[in-house]
């Protein structure tokens, strides 16, 4: 028989499939794609934890000057928010994808807006935050757009008691300062989504500006000696060329960041003096952060430096200044503060920070607060540049009183967030070339006078006088290597290298003129400096705003106006490139080596650091770029072909040790791809392979881990491109086994010799079959001398000793051989022993000592045991030997031999507490008589055992019931979830029932809410049943929603045919969710009938309307409750059920 549908259902299943139409076109009105994580408001009985990397190592060598006043206000402090493990690892995967051209995802760039929807905190999780903040005594001022960042303000004393720490004033350098003494905590809930905090210290950057060069103001070229204003650079970086096709920035924004106010006097007379159109950078103050003020004289020269070149190097660009204020009592927000907010709020696609400081001191800040911010300013399009650092190969050290550091004491070191891999790091070179064949014999309208490229050479000024004043390098002690980081002069070295690149940064051969605030500062638009001298500014902070301007030109002149994001693999990508030299200009002499005090970290010859060489250094990183030549490489880049690239391993689970071949094809739809193939492990970069017919090939040896489990390593294959087509990568993973135990076998001729004659031993080394040959040393003792060592190499090794048996002194004794093998990569320790007795004795019997590392282990985990068989009795220097078996519950668990290694229990679940019993037991051998240990019982702690208070609830419709549920709890630690669920097919309505945190051996209870009233159920904590509310009938024409449904849908069905086309879809999502509202009701499977208190329902019992909302039909509804209770210890979950039932009249 044919089955024909009602109208009734025919209209809910085309609603269905417009809703799903609407949440597709139009995904914001199905919400944010975040999971929820908090589900109520901590209390203040919860466990508290302390947040890493929260304690400055600062703390250590600071002098501590007393506690901060509890009064003190405190402004702009924020909560840094940390994504899922899940979450980290779709952003890390969407940031390769992004500079993936073969990817779909290739530079489509996020708002913070949908870096929120895929990577913040949902709405709920939010207001919890906030609430709990709130309930703190802090006011809460503002939540990032990428939810991500929440801005609060407060007390010092609040500070204190909110996060239980310390506030003190310090003294450091020539600095005083307050910060937290001791690490920050917070409510265990709280911990699992905050990554940091931001606004508890005062302590500021330093600036890294140079002590700058005074020269007399006339500056001309008349004595030969030369300096840079903006046209100068953009002249000898190809620059000019493009500005003069119309490429000067119009369009891109530039942010530069800072900590202090500027003199816009300063700005508007640099822009006189070198011929540029009066315009000043746009002010953007933080909020919350002070007002705005000089920190000091250094930060606000940093800042006008920066802005003067960002501007005047890009002419048409809007520059922002994006600075933090100031304010007498605290000033607890700086430069880095500035960053963030810039990345949160996507002020700008090109990001420049003069600022940086030791990394691993910064190594806490890093993890906790701006890694996070630099990967969100990748996935925007945002390009982030930071200076190197200006003290060569070491960035770890503290300026005299003089403002200088003569020789390095903190070994070689890098800045941070130059090391970021997220940032380009931007290095300095010294222009060398000082003739009439580089420059004009006097200045143009622009004040400018080079002629076009000009020879470099490393940066190094330092000298005794002016201290460590060299360009910034090194290997990251933090961050390992990136995939792209790779190429000709890479160091193998599994480390992130800085710099990137690098630009012009001596003030001492040919540096910038500047207009900044003091002794020297302009005073009008016609002369530099005053009637004394003028400033000549260098370092690489004057090399990182001078490459902002260049990629705002080179973004408008490549149409890349919303960003390149992180431009590194782009970089490098060129610079293997054919028509690399057109780009980039190659740093190949000079060094960034500096002074040590011998015997300090690293320093053993008085000097440390690296010299430039062909390809990439650690001095210049690339070398420097032309611009020109850039634009030429992305628009090539831009009308290639995207090919396809895989990589393969002929073992992809390969034992450590042995070789393995991997695969590389890159195939496109033109010509057969060309070119090479760089291969990383992990970082590491161990070698280049051309391709032959699209394929190459390379046999590499994978390493061991490291430890005794399961590693694995990932593989990148990046191709670098050719005439035809992009560079692609691609990646695998290269799991490893966990090293596994040989087997070592030791036997005698006889145990039982007589003295004075021979006895032949033999030892047999065998390995696993599916592993490698064991290799490594073996070593025969007796009684604790070594009589023969041998080096294993054949895998299965059998070797024989004869051993002359002395005689006994007594009537009877006993001799101990041991064979210990040690191990190599994929084999662990092993050891054996025989006894052998000699003459007559009389068996010892052994103490046989059981123990576990707990007794109330977790179901799911696993329990480590161990076993120790010891007893000498009259046998002297006699000890057991033989083998010792673990027994659970009547059942071998393992055999070892005696004394060799623990023994590992993985507990099994059980429906309520139970308990195992385990005993071992002890072979015996021919000096020692077998043997039991003590007995252990352990105890479980079973999936909770829950009870609810009352096992029936009885609620009035459209009122709210109550239960308390109850879980007795003896080993469980951890947090536990709950779901309602019912078998019912006709109950509809909402409840709560929040998550609780769980201590071991502590009772815990949670309240079940359940809500018959729809009109509660809008609460974002509440669950729905799984059916819907009762509501009124189909054909009920007198429901608000209808009407109001008809009614848009006659306003949207109108608008899609008279509005003009851009209009349509919002017209056409009008009749959607028009139609939507008039299929509410009647979809629902409640009653049919409606009144001021409900009545007689049709299917699915009594319910209806009520005057406050639409209630829960009447009934008696079965309810499984169940919870999930996730260990803290990271062991498999554990889960409890109970029932209740639920009485609706």
């Amino acid at each position: 028989m044919t089955h024909i549908a009602s109208p009734r259902r025919l209209f809910c299943s085309a609603l269905t499939t417009i809703t799903l139409l609407v949440s597709v076109a139009f995904p914001a009105l199905a919400g944010s794609q975040v999971a929820r994580r908090l589900y109520s408001l901590p209390s203040s009985s919860d466990p508290r934890v302390s947040l890493p990397d929260t304690l400055s190592p600062r703390v250590k060598t600071a002098s501590v000057l007393g506690h901060l006043g509890g009064e003190t206000q405190l402004t702009g402090m924020s909560l840094v928010l940390k994504p899922t493990d899940a979450q980290s690892v779709a952003l890390q995967q969407l940031l390769l994808d992004q500079q993936n051209p073969s990817s779909p995802q290739y530079h489509q760039w996020l708002t913070p807006q949908t870096y929120g929807e895929r990577f913040g905190l949902s709405d709920a999780d939010l207001s919890i935050v906030k609430d709990w903040l709130t309930s703190k005594g802090f006011t809460v001022d503002e939540v990032a757009p990428s939810r991500n960042r929440i801005v609060f303000s407060g007390t010092a004393s609040a500070v204190e008691s909110a996060f239980t720490t310390t506030l003190q004033r310090f003294h450091r350098a020539d600095q005083d300062y307050f910060e937290n003494s001791t690490a920050i905590s917070l409510p265990q809930s709280l911990a699992a989504v905050v990554s940091g905090i931001t606004g508890v210290s005062s302590y500021h950057i330093q600036p890294p500006v140079l002590t700058p060069q005074v020269v007399a103001p006339q500056y001309t070229t008349g004595t030969g000696t030369h300096y840079l204003v903006p046209w100068d650079f953009r002249q000898i970086f190809s620059m000019n060329t493009l500005v003069s096709q119309g490429y000067d920035g119009t369009g891109i924004k530039i942010g530069v960041i800072g900590q202090s106010s500027v003199t816009s006097a300063q700005l508007t007379y640099f822009q006189q003096l070198t011929g540029q159109t009066q315009k000043l950078p746009t002010m953007v103050l933080v909020p919350n952060t002070g007002t705005s003020g000089q920190l000091s004289v250094n930060d606000e020269q940093e800042s006008e430096l920066d802005l003067e070149y960002a501007s005047g190097s890009a002419p048409g660009a809007q520059v922002l200044f994006i600075y933090t204020g100031t304010t007498q009592s605290s000033s607890n927000n700086g430069v880095f503060t500035a960053l963030i907010y810039a990345v949160t709020n996507n002020l700008a696609p090109i990001l420049t920070l003069s600022y940086g400081s030791c990394e691993n001191q910064a190594a806490s800040y890093a993890n906790a607060v701006l890694e996070l911010v630099l990967a969100q300013a990748s996935s925007q399009g945002q390009t982030v540049l930071v200076s190197s650092g200006d003290w060569g190969a070491t960035s770890c050290e503290t300026p005299n009183s003089n403002g200088i550091v003569t020789s390095a004491q903190g070994g070689l070191s890098v800045s941070y967030p130059a090391s970021s891999p997220n940032v380009t790091a931007v290095g300095g070179t010294a222009l060398t070339g000082t003739s009439t064949q580089y420059w004009n014999a006097s200045n143009n309208s622009y004040r400018g006078s080079a002629l076009g490229y000009i020879p470099e050479t490393s940066w190094n000024d330092s000298s005794p006088t002016l201290g460590l004043s060299a360009s910034g390098g090194g290997a990251s002690s933090v961050f390992g290597k990136p995939s792209w980081q790779a190429g000709v002069g890479v160091p193998s070295d599994s480390h992130r290298d800085i710099p990137d690149v690098a630009f012009p940064s001596s003030p001492q051969t040919i540096g910038y003129l500047v207009c900044v605030v003091g002794t020297y500062q302009c005073t009008n638009g016609s002369t530099f400096g005053g009637s004394s001298g003028t400033y000549v500014f260098g370092g690489t902070s004057a090399a990182a705003p001078n490459f902002a301007a260049m990629l705002a030109v080179v973004e408008q002149a490549t149409g890349n106006a919303s960003g390149l994001g992180n431009i590194n693999p782009k970089l490098y990508s060129l610079a293997g490139a054919s028509n690399a030299s057109s780009i980039f200009h190659d740093i190949t002499a000079g060094n960034n080596m500096v002074n040590c005090v011998v015997g300090t970290t690293g320093c053993t010859s008085g000097v440390m650091g690296y010299n430039a060489t062909t390809g990439y250094d650690q001095v210049t990183g690339l070398g420097s770029v032309d611009a020109s030549g850039l634009v030429a490489g992305l628009t090539s880049s831009a009308s290639k072909l995207t090919p396809t690239v895989s990589v393969t391993a002929a073992n992809p689970t390969p034992w450590g040790g042995t070789t393995d071949v991997f695969t590389v094809k890159v195939t496109g739809s033109g010509a057969t791809p060309t070119g090479t193939v760089t291969l990383t492990f992990n970082g590491t970069t161990p070698s280049t392979i051309t391709l032959a017919a699209g394929t190459g090939t390379y046999t590499y040896t994978a390493p061991g881990c490291s430890s005794l489990s399961a590693c694995s390593y990932t593989v990148v294959a990046n191709y670098n491109g050719d005439s035809t087509y992009n560079n692609a990568l691609a990646t695998m993973t290269l799991s490893v086994p966990a090293p596994v135990a040989p087997t070592v076998n030791l036997t005698a001729a006889t145990l039982t010799p007589t003295g004075g004659t021979a006895d032949v031993l033999t030892v047999n080394v065998t390995g696993v079959n599916s592993a490698p040959t064991p290799t490594g040393t073996l070593t025969l003792s007796v009684d604790g001398t070594d009589v023969k060592s041998v080096t294993v190499t054949s895998g299965t090794l059998t070797f024989t000793y004869t051993y002359n048996v002395p005689a006994c002194a007594s009537t009877g004794c006993v001799h101990r051989v041991v064979a210990a093998y040690y191990g190599d990569t994929d084999y662990t320790t092993s050891v054996t022993s025989i006894n052998l007795v000699v003459g007559t004795i009389t068996k010892a019997t052994p103490t046989v000592t059981l123990g576990a590392t707990t007794l109330t282990p977790l179901a799911g985990a696993t329990d480590t045991l161990s076993v120790t068989v010891a007893g000498t009795g009259a046998l002297g220097s006699g000890i057991p030997t033989g083998t010792v078996t673990v027994v659970v519950d009547g059942s071998p668990l393992d055999t070892k031999a005696v004394n060799l290694g623990s023994y590992f229990y993985t507990v099994p679940s059980c429906t309520s507490v139970c308990t195992h019993t385990v005993v071992a037991t002890y072979s015996g051998d021919t000096a020692f008589n077998s043997a039991t240990s003590n007995t252990l019982t352990l105890t479980v702690g079973s999936a909770l055992s829950m009870t609810p208070a009352n096992s029936t609830l009885t609620v009035t419709a459209g009122a709210t019931g109550t239960d308390v549920i109850s879980l007795a709890n003896t080993a469980f630690a951890g947090t536990i979830s709950f779901k309602v669920s019912t078998t019912s097919t006709t109950l509809t309505g909402c409840y709560t029932l929040p998550s609780v945190t769980a201590t071991a051996g502590t009772p815990i209870t949670s309240t079940f809410t359940i809500y018959t009233n729809l009109a509660n159920c809008s609460s974002s904590s509440a669950q729905f049943l799984p059916r819907s509310i009762a509501s009124a009938s189909p054909g009920s024409g007198n429901v608000p929603w209808r009407r109001g449904g008809m009614t848009i849908f006659t306003a949207g069905l109108m608008g899609s045919f008279f509005l003009r086309r851009r209009m349509r879809p919002a017209a056409l999502l009008l009749v959607l969710l028009s139609v939507a509202a008039l299929g509410l009701s009647g979809c629902s499977g409640g009653g049919s009938s409606s009144g001021s208190t409900g009545g007689t329902g049709g299917t699915g019992g009594t319910g209806g309307t009520g005057t406050t909302g639409t209630y829960t039909a009447k009934g008696t509804y079965p309810l499984t409750i169940t919870a999930t209770g996730v260990p803290s210890n990271g062991a498999t979950s554990v889960t409890a059920t109970t029932t209740i039932t639920l009485v609706v009249q």
